[in-house]
C-alpha cells in the first residue's frame, strides 16, 4: 500500500464512493431521496453532516438514521439537541464526534480529535468565506473549520448548514462540499481514489 508524504495511506484499489447529505430535518421527502440515491449509486458509505432533525427527540434521531441504508456515519448539527450524539450511536449509524472511523484506509473525522491528519473532515458549518453565503454577501461560516482544514489538510470537507449555498469548491488541495438538502437539494456524490477526490451535487 503506497502512502502520501504525510504518512496517510492511499487507496490503491477501487474508488471509494461516498453519498453525503446535511440538513435532513426529519423530512420524509429527504429520507426517500437518500434511499433512492443509495439504490442508484451504491455507495460505500453514507455521511450525514448534521441537522438530522429539527430539535427532535432521541427516538426521532434514531428513526431517521435507521431508515438510511448501508453503512452510515453522522454528526449532530445546530438544530440537533444535546442527546443527538448518544442517539446516533444507539442507531445503526456510527458517530464521528468521539472517534475517527477508518474505511478502506480512508480516515473520516468529525473534529481534530488529536489527529495529525484526516482524509474526510465532516462538520456541520462550512469554513468561513466558502459556501456560506446566505445572501447579499453575508457569510456565516465557522473560522474554526478554516483552522481545522489548515491543521488536518483533509482531501474532502463535508458540510451543510447554509441552505442557500450548496456546492463544490476547492480550497487549496481540499475539496469543500456543502451537501445541504435544505431548499430542495439532494446531497452530493463524492469519489476518492488514491490522492484524487472529486464531487458533484445530485
Amino acid at each position: 500500500m503506497a502512502s502520501t508524504s504525510d504518512g496517510r495511506a492511499e487507496v490503491a484499489h477501487n474508488t471509494m464512493k461516498i453519498l453525503a447529505f446535511a440538513d435532513i430535518h426529519s423530512r420524509e421527502r429527504s429520507i426517500r431521496t437518500i434511499q433512492e440515491m443509495a439504490a442508484r449509486h451504491k455507495p460505500d458509505v453514507i455521511v450525514v453532516a448534521g441537522d438530522i432533525t429539527s430539535y427532535g427527540s432521541r427516538e426521532e434521531v434514531k428513526r431517521v438514521l435507521d431508515s438510511l441504508p448501508g453503512r452510515v456515519l453522522a454528526i449532530p448539527g445546530n438544530l440537533d439537541l444535546p442527546h443527538t450524539a448518544k442517539a446516533i450511536v444507539e442507531s445503526h449509524a456510527e458517530g464521528l464526534l468521539a472517534t475517527a472511523v477508518v474505511i478502506d484506509e480512508v480516515i473520516f473525522a468529525g473534529s481534530q480529535q488529536g489527529l495529525d491528519a484526516c482524509d474526510v473532515l465532516v462538520v456541520h458549518e462550512p469554513p468561513y468565506g466558502t459556501l456560506d453565503d446566505v445572501g447579499g454577501g453575508r457569510h456565516i461560516g465557522n473560522r474554526a473549520v478554516n483552522q481545522a482544514i489548515e491543521a488536518l489538510k483533509p482531501r474532502v470537507v463535508l458540510c451543510g448548514h447554509v441552505h442557500e449555498s450548496p456546492g463544490v469548491v476547492r480550497m487549496g488541495e481540499t475539496l469543500v462540499v456543502n451537501c445541504t438538502m435544505g431548499g430542495g437539494g439532494k446531497g452530493a456524490l463524492v469519489e476518492i481514489q488514491g490522492k484524487e477526490a472529486q464531487a458533484m451535487l445530485l
